[in-house]
């Protein structure tokens, strides 16, 4: 190995610090060829033949597949910022992060998927100080997002409409080579079918509660009252549901009723 050749393989290794304009540096940083391994080439397009079709008039409207009520049942504990005489007021309502439709085995049934959150609000009474026979404090609230998750069986009626959700389909086959005994290896047949639908979304319709609250931790502040700073919660949820799809309906035609035939009159004499 030459002079030359020794300082061109420390130039190689010193990450470029030295002149650019000198030769070897130039030699040994050409830019190396882009890869041809991944491109497109020899693109031809082929015109096709239009075909118009007449469909009869239909419309896009979301259809109710199923409308479910589910009963759930929910616990938890509600920690209070401070220690609470009684509840005052409970109101709640419900939010849904997730209501999704699965298809199972049998086309006229399904899995709903549900999860969300019940929002309840809490007002009570507190004890800022206390006698014998008073007991004197605020009212102060707690919101609390008691989460909750189930699984339910749908069952679509079999007269009515049903979900559409058709699996793709995909196919493929050989060509025989020249001699008819076997598969032509470098040729063969592929097709493959996807149906696109809408997919199927949910309604919250109404929510029922009844429920027990149950103060822990109690804490005595005279002889006749005392405090909980904890409050468990046992509800009982129902849950009205409505599943809908977006699908196209036949609009449908009446032919307007004749005309009523015209009064009869008596010929005058």
């Amino acid at each position: 190995m030459g002079k030359h050749d020794d300082y061109r393989h420390e130039h190689h290794r010193s990450n470029c610090d030295c002149d650019h304009d000198d030769i070897h540096h130039s030699y040994d940083h050409k830019p190396k060829p882009a890869d041809q391994s991944c491109s497109v080439a020899n693109v031809r397009t082929f015109g096709s033949a239009m075909s118009e079709t007449t469909y009869p008039k239909t419309i896009k409207v979301p259809v109710t597949l199923a409308e479910p009520s589910v009963i759930v049942c929910v616990e938890a504990e509600v920690r209070l910022e401070k220690p609470a005489l009684e509840i005052k007021r409970v109101l709640k309502s419900v939010i849904l992060e997730q209501c999704e439709l699965v298809n199972t085995f049998d086309p006229h049934k399904a899995k709903l998927f549900v999860r969300g959150f019940i929002r309840k609000n809490i007002e009570y009474a507190t004890v800022d100080t206390a006698s014998d026979r008073t007991v004197c404090g605020d009212i102060r609230h707690t919101t609390a997002l008691i989460p909750f998750d189930f699984c339910t069986d749908l069952t679509f009626p079999t007269a009515g409409p049903t979900l559409q959700l058709a699996p793709d389909f995909s196919s493929s086959g050989q060509l025989l080579d020249c001699t008819g005994h076997g598969a032509q290896l470098n040729a063969a047949l592929l097709g493959n079918r996807q149906v696109y639908n809408n997919k199927p979304y949910c309604q919250l319709v109404f929510a029922e509660f009844t429920e027990l609250d149950i103060g822990r931790h109690l804490k005595t502040v005279n002889c006749y009252e005392k405090t909980f700073s904890v409050l468990q919660e046992k509800i009982v949820m129902k849950l009205g549901l409505k599943v809908l799809q977006e699908q196209q309906v036949p609009i449908p035609t009446h032919c307007p009723p004749p005309p009523p035939p015209p009064p009869f009159h008596c010929p005058k004499k």
